[in-house]
């Protein structure tokens, strides 16, 4: 697919409409629209895994991290960044569909360690190319230098959100 070109000069800089005009639209909330974008992508995600893999969209997301090895409940909760709960819930589920082992870590009793079962990793494989596939397609719709410029902005992103976290516990 070839990468649609949008000129950047049809949008008004955002926070210079704030600074200038001491409001803003909350369509133009970077907020509200990082949160539609987000929205889409997982409901589209969370209908085809429910659809054809009979996961739901978190225990997809804990099969993903699984891939490359096994790995603690707390580091599992620390790379998805969603909440425990959640996450023991989906964990719980994976292990009664024989998707995921959940074993107590060696050397500290309080921990456990997930690993992807051979049934596991067959619907990993079964689903990764068109998991591919869908990032390759909304990857193509971005220049190169728009990939890189996105990828830059939404660690820095994550920066200010961890930043203004920390602001509020003062």
């Amino acid at each position: 697919m070839r990468p649609s070109v949008i000129e950047t000069s049809q949008w008004q800089d955002p926070l210079d409409l704030l600074e200038q005009s001491g409001s803003l639209p909350v369509d133009l909330f970077l907020t509200f629209r990082v949160n539609q974008l987000s929205s889409a992508f997982e409901r589209q995600w969370s209908r085809y895994m429910r659809d054809k893999a009979g996961v739901s969209l978190s225990e997809w997301r804990i099969m993903a991290m699984l891939q490359s090895g096994a790995q603690t409940f707390a580091r599992i909760v620390e790379l998805t960044e969603v909440n425990k709960a959640l996450v023991h819930r989906s964990a719980k589920s994976l292990s009664e569909s024989g998707l995921v082992e959940i074993t107590d870590t060696p050397g500290d009793a309080r921990s456990t360690t997930m690993a992807l079962t051979r049934k596991g990793q067959t619907l990993i494989g079964k689903i990764r190319p068109l998991a591919l596939a869908r990032q390759n397609h909304f990857l193509s719709v971005l220049t190169a230098q728009e990939r890189r410029l996105f990828y830059v902005a939404m660690e820095k992103l994550r920066t200010a959100a961890h930043e203004w976290d920390l602001s509020l516990k003062e």
